[in-house]
């Protein structure tokens, strides 16, 4: 069975994840944690719409979580807001997270900028320079990325 690829954008695959800060956005008035509001996570491929990610703690179980990513790429740090579409945890230590994000058409057209040389120069190598990935420190937290450290 073939299923429809229903992305409006390419996406990026790393073969080592990108590190990024997860934080969460506008859970003043709910019952969390106030002070457990930023999460370290691997990033294993993102494109202008959206991004998959994992993290060594689940987030908060909430509809539509919205959070700021920020990550590095290419010597320029970006900060796309986003919600949270899809969580899955199929076993312990398993937080994986799907974010779509909501971006001005500007800010669509430089991450896509971005994305496209980025991709060129995964080609050449898996860890191009000027970008932050996850060391193998990082990749020990992320418990389903153990086994896939390159």
């Amino acid at each position: 069975m073939v299923t429809e690829n229903k992305r409006k954008f390419f996406r990026v695959h790393f073969e080592r994840p990108l590190l990024a800060e997860i934080k969460l956005i506008g859970l003043q008035d709910r019952d969390f944690e106030p002070d457990i509001k930023n999460f370290k996570a691997a990033v294993v491929d993102i494109g202008a719409g959206g991004a998959r990610f994992f993290t060594e703690t689940p987030l908060p179980d909430a509809h539509r979580l919205l959070v700021e990513m920020k990550f590095t790429v290419l010597g320029k740090q970006y900060n796309p807001l986003g919600t949270i579409v899809r969580s899955i945890l199929p076993e312990e230590g398993h937080n994986e997270y799907s974010s779509e994000f909501s971006l001005q058409e500007s800010e669509t057209a430089a991450l896509t900028s971005m994305l496209n040389s980025v991709a060129i120069k995964l080609r050449k190598s898996k860890t191009p320079a000027e970008c932050i990935f996850c060391s193998d420190e990082d990749l020990a937290a992320f418990m389903p990325l153990r086994a896939r450290k390159p």
